[in-house]
């Protein structure tokens, strides 16, 4: 049975599954790039009372929401079937220590692709301040991902 918290095409894209599945929602996603929901509240993993999640739990966000690009490209005949390694990061900026309770939606763009092993993404975090009414980025990153033929 399928938890009601989670879009059943994160499924049917990404390996990840509760408790480590933190991503609720696809927004959005072609061969180049993707977006998702996160649900911040009480149930979330690493949720901590009184503060939220860890910002740094954001560069997890970031890596889910980029595997389902592979997980589109497989879909699509693009890429044969691999397991994604992250490698690293740079410059990952937090605007803030932690994710309040709300809705986060993460963007990741595939900027790079290095022979068949290596691919690099552009990633962000952001959410829809009330009071502004703009949305407002809260993080930012790039990742390196191995990618391993199985």
């Amino acid at each position: 049975m399928l938890d009601s918290r989670f879009d059943s095409r994160l499924f049917e894209l990404i390996p990840h599954r509760p408790p480590m599945l933190l991503i609720n929602k696809v927004l959005k996603v072609d061969e180049r790039s993707s977006s998702s929901l996160v649900l911040v509240d009480e149930d979330s993993p690493f949720f901590e009372p009184g503060y939220g999640v860890p910002a740094w739990i954001g560069l997890e966000y970031m890596g889910q929401t980029a595997a389902l690009i592979a997980g589109h490209q497989l879909q699509q005949g693009l890429v044969s079937p691999h397991l994604g390694f992250l490698l690293g990061t740079r410059a990952f900026k937090a605007e803030c220590s932690y994710f309040e309770k709300g809705e986060y939606s993460v963007r990741c763009e595939e900027k790079a692709i290095v022979g068949d092993g290596l691919a690099t993404f552009d990633c962000f975090i952001e959410n829809y301040d009330k009071t502004s009414q703009t949305i407002k980025c809260l993080a930012t990153a790039s990742l390196s991902v191995f990618r391993r033929q199985i």
